[in-house]
């Protein structure tokens, strides 16, 4: 998405601390709906990941390890800091990281690949779009209610939001689970709508998921799967079933074994 994802990356932060700025104590410490995380987990975990990014775009070398584990460790070093300190270490992060990554959505660096841990080969421009994705669905699917124990308001996500995250998510499908290939055995076409609205052609070709625009008709596809942009944020995590928030048009059992096995990160 280029500099559309580091303004979705600044409107979503500024989203995490409209909430996070008015959690009481009790509020601090309640479980997320992130498993393990309580509320102030999930918000020290924006800090940490970006300081490692950060870091992987200095050059330096990252763990030997997994993105989730790591995640994890990370929270779980941090996990006697007062809210007062996570959230001044996240703004302190997120100050010092949308001028580096800023830097990544000209040429020649934007479209350069670095692999992202076990997520997979990105564009460097793409780790603004990471960002925005992970700040908007952990706030709005794991702190807040009805999912989260946090009974905040804001205004629905809009394509601002949306956008980036997608473009991070549709990125993600032929990368982040290696056997997802084994689940797609037609061509599907992804029909997302409303904010950031767009069609995707998901099909295998050699052993390998292609996501590709979805030219006319598509007459190829065993089926078509009909979302809203933001519901895609949620069930393509698994946060929410995705047999309550897509709609199918065509072979149902095609479609319903690649959406079983579908779990971004």
């Amino acid at each position: 998405m280029s500099k559309a994802g580091i303004a979705g990356m600044g409107c979503a932060a500024d989203d995490l601390f409209t909430i996070a700025e008015n959690l009481t104590s009790s509020d601090w410490h309640k479980p997320s709906a992130a498993s393990g995380w309580s509320v102030g987990d999930v918000i020290c975990h924006v800090g940490c990941l970006l300081e490692l990014l950060q870091a992987a775009v200095r050059g330096d070398s990252l763990p030997d390890s997994g993105i989730e584990a790591l995640n994890d460790a990370q929270v779980a070093q941090r996990g006697d800091w007062q809210p007062a300190r996570v959230l001044e270490y996240v703004h302190s992060q997120l100050d010092s990281a949308l001028p580096v990554f800023t830097t990544l959505q000209d040429e020649p660096l934007a479209s350069v690949h670095t692999q992202m841990l076990d997520l997979g080969s990105y564009p460097l421009n793409a780790i603004a779009d990471m960002f925005t994705f992970d700040i908007t669905t952990h706030l709005r699917y794991d702190i807040l209610s009805p999912r989260g124990p946090i009974a905040g308001t804001l205004l629905p996500a809009d394509g601002a939001r949306l956008a980036p995250s997608v473009s991070w998510l549709l990125g993600g499908i032929p990368q982040m689970q290696p056997t997802l290939v084994r689940h797609l055995t037609a061509p599907l076409a992804l029909r997302l709508t409303g904010p950031a609205a767009q069609e995707v052609l998901i099909s295998a070709d050699n052993d390998a998921i292609t996501v590709g625009s979805l030219d006319g008709a598509a007459p190829n596809v065993a089926a078509t799967l009909t979302s809203t942009t933001a519901d895609f944020l949620a069930w393509s995590t698994t946060r929410l079933p995705w047999r309550e928030r897509v709609s199918i048009d065509g072979d149902s059992a095609v479609a319903a074994a690649f959406l079983d096995a579908l779990n971004l990160i």
